[in-house]
């Protein structure tokens, strides 16, 4: 299966550049698919591998320019809507690294992955890691923000879900989402989650002095 041998990812991967969305390893993401070229996108990864790379464009002017560093997800649910859009679900595989971008196809990008330095996502485990200090910060974003949470049930959702989430709920800026992509571990990962969410914390106590003042 793809999912667990590195040598049946595709050695040419088609990329998503989109601003503030990341998928994680293990983690899901659903997205709404209606630029025509996108479209060709999916329909030819469905047709083979079911493979496309979640990347984030880099700065605010040139979507040419992408980061480094993307996560490749498989598509594990798809429909078509009426008006022709597909409402597709993603999985986190593996991350990747750019090596070099080739020549579109039918309007979308293609790149050359490197997988080699994050081989270890195939077999990723978010069990030992500091779920208690991540739970608590997020009680207090939460609370911060009148989100009204119930936490006795998120405490039955799997880790890797919990952790996948937090960014796309979290009003984090790219550049930091980015951060939370690109740590190397999975401890890494959540210590990572907590300190932007301490910072938040810390930004919104500022701008409330301010207001104070």
């Amino acid at each position: 299966m793809i999912d667990n041998n590195i040598r049946l990812l595709p050695k040419i991967l088609p990329i998503f550049p989109l601003p503030g969305a990341i998928v994680l390893p293990k983690g899901t993401l659903p997205l709404n698919i209606f630029e025509p070229r996108y479209i060709s996108m999916v329909e030819s990864v469905l047709g083979s591998h079911r493979i496309i790379g979640m990347i984030q464009p880099r700065g605010d002017t040139n979507k040419k320019n992408v980061y480094p560093v993307g996560c490749a997800a498989k598509i594990i649910a798809f429909s078509e809507t009426s008006d022709n859009r597909y409402l597709i679900e993603l999985k986190g595989v593996i991350r990747f690294k750019v090596l070099e971008e080739l020549n579109s196809i039918d309007g979308y990008r293609n790149i050359r992955p490197d997988w080699q330095i994050y081989q270890k996502d195939l077999n990723i485990n978010y069990e030992n890691v500091n779920m208690d200090g991540l739970l608590n910060q997020l009680k207090i974003y939460f609370n911060n923000n009148n989100m009204n949470v119930d936490f006795s049930e998120i405490t039955k959702i799997p880790n890797e879900q919990i952790i996948s989430a937090v960014p796309q709920i979290c009003s984090f800026k790219p550049n930091e989402k980015q951060a939370i992509l690109e740590a190397m571990t999975e401890k890494d990962r959540v210590e990572v989650l907590i300190s932007l969410l301490k910072m938040n914390l810390s930004n919104e106590d500022e701008n409330g002095q301010e207001t104070l003042n």
